[in-house]
């Protein structure tokens, strides 16, 4: 049994966000004697979606939520509500603000008006304390409490990834720390115990997780081709991926 890794947008979906039909009727072909798992930024809902609308028998891990279908076994970060509020009433006077996302809410702490536009209303909670367990927490800091910060993260055994910065403040996604990018992927490619695994993807973040299969591909005319000479024989807006996999 082969296992494949596979990025979602712009890997399996077209430039425009479309699933071909071809590509739906390949994945079907292809599962029959092996396995996907998508890897993908998208939100777990999508995938969800994806895989139902189109009776998928396939497996995914959203990075956005850090939470997976995998092998139709639920997996995902939890981390401590009470660690967090902690978190908030010691450096309350130098978080920006502060946000996570589960399956149908956004809760952000100290609220900004300009983050109307990200977080629509009727789904967004305004909280001082959190009230249950979350997958993950995101936070703006201020960039001059850096070392205490990071130092009380640690002390807190909490994983941490600065995703951007500017002149002012870091912005750190905060997770169970058994849950960072290697350790998951690594679990994931165990979980299956397949013969061989292949990794497909379009950009460079696929890296991470392409770089631990048998085979490395990238799809033809994307950025990732600039790091991994082999490629796809046509591009996502043809059904490169998936015409790989049955073909090759």
């Amino acid at each position: 049994m082969e296992l494949a890794l596979l990025d979602f947008d712009n890997t399996l979906t077209t430039n425009e966000g479309i699933i071909l039909n071809e590509t739906i009727n390949d994945i079907k072909k292809y599962v029959i004697n092996n396995k996907i798992c998508i890897i993908s930024n998208s939100s777990f809902n999508e995938l969800n979606e994806f895989k139902n609308k189109n009776n998928l028998d396939i497996s995914f891990y959203s990075l956005s939520n850090m939470k997976g279908l995998i092998l139709n076994e639920i997996l995902e970060s939890e981390l401590n509500y009470n660690l967090i509020n902690d978190l908030f009433l010691k450096f309350k006077d130098y978080i920006y603000t502060a946000w996570s996302n589960d399956l149908l809410n956004s809760y952000i702490y100290n609220y900004q008006e300009r983050l109307n536009f990200l977080y629509p209303k009727e789904k967004r909670i305004i909280i001082n304390n959190l009230e249950k367990n979350i997958n993950y927490i995101i936070i703006a800091i201020n960039i001059g409490i850096y070392d205490e910060f990071y130092e009380y993260l640690n002390e807190l055994n909490l994983g941490y990834e600065i995703i951007a910065k500017d002149l002012k403040r870091n912005i750190v996604k905060i997770f169970d720390k058994n849950f960072n990018n290697d350790i998951i992927f690594k679990k994931i490619i165990k979980s299956f115990n397949s013969d061989f695994t292949i990794g497909i993807g379009d950009s460079l973040d696929n890296l991470k997780f392409i770089d631990l299969c048998d085979e490395k591909i990238a799809m033809k005319d994307s950025i990732l081709a600039t790091k991994i000479k082999k490629t796809t024989k046509y591009d996502n807006n043809h059904n490169g991926c998936l015409d790989y996999l049955i073909n090759r």
